[in-house]
């Protein structure tokens, strides 16, 4: 049996961007420091997970750092993967990106979708809007990725391929971070070493 070496490290989101290709790098680092503010304050979810406030970047830097150690994982095997870590940092970077600007929370703290980003089809226009704003442009690949990382919904089909390899990546890294370590990274002294909550309230 194979023996798998995995570096545990835990970046922040800074050095988290310098691991994506150029020129996607270039263009997400501009939306970064157009909007820090707002992201740093924005909460992860209405509901589910990271809904603290900074919840979103927090929910961002987890999981592309554990994407970072998931693909290396994958990779261990020796199957192919279609899609370079690159890919995956940059869909789990932009996959969420609706969210500071459509969740809102009012002054006893509860948080509710503001009127005309409440479904799917919003929340992908909106992305979409997003990323023609800043002229960062897809390949084929990173769309079906950025498209299908939350799940195909209503587009499953029984009789054709709809999620590709790099979306299915993407996925189980969002599913577990939201769903399964919904509640970290923690405000101090967590179990991995060096993560922290970007800002804490």
């Amino acid at each position: 049996m194979r023996s798998v070496s995995i570096r545990l490290d835990y970046l922040g989101i800074d050095a988290l961007i310098e691991l994506i290709d150029e020129s996607h790098r270039a263009v997400c680092r501009t939306i970064l420091d157009d909007n820090r503010q707002l992201f740093e304050q924005a909460p992860g979810s209405t509901y589910n997970h990271q809904t603290w406030e900074g919840g979103y970047l927090d929910h961002v830097i987890d999981g592309m750092n554990y994407a970072r150690h998931l693909f290396e994982f994958d990779q261990s095997f020796g199957r192919p993967l279609p899609f370079s870590l690159s890919d995956a940092l940059l869909v789990f970077f932009l996959h969420d990106l609706e969210k500071p600007w459509r969740i809102l929370v009012d002054a006893e703290g509860r948080a509710s979708n503001r009127q005309g980003l409440t479904t799917k089809a919003q929340f992908k226009k909106f992305r979409e809007q997003k990323l023609a704003e800043y002229g960062l442009r897809l390949t084929p690949e990173q769309h079906n990725g950025l498209t299908y990382v939350e799940g195909e919904h209503a587009d499953y089909s029984s009789e054709r391929r709809v999620m590709n390899e790099l979306a299915a990546f993407c996925h189980k890294v969002d599913v577990w971070c939201a769903r399964g370590w919904y509640d970290y990274p923690k405000p101090e002294d967590d179990e991995w070493t060096g993560a922290g909550r970007f800002r804490t309230t």
